[in-house]
């Protein structure tokens, strides 16, 4: 892969980290009182893994780390859809 290519794909990762870093926070912030400690814990670890993944010097690597941050805010709303339709 030539080298340019591998600056952009890496700052366009490093985009998408911080604008899910930035978007679980907001979530968190202004609906804090709607999750439990629990899932609050899950998005705070969310927070810290791509935090730590931005130091990764390789971008697989880095983009494991999204999609696994990605499968946990899955189970998180997904889960809170079927509370929801529970009541």
């Amino acid at each position: 892969m030539p080298l340019i290519k591998f600056k952009i794909m890496q700052k366009h990762s490093l985009k998408n980290n911080d604008e899910l870093i930035q978007g679980i926070r907001t979530i968190l912030s202004n609906d804090r009182c709607s999750f439990s400690d629990e899932e609050q814990v899950l998005l705070n670890d969310c927070i810290n893994k791509l935090e730590e993944s931005r130091t990764e010097p390789d971008p697989h690597v880095q983009k494991l780390t999204f999609v696994k941050v990605l499968e946990i805010l899955l189970r998180i709303f997904t889960f809170i859809d079927h509370v929801k339709d529970l009541f």
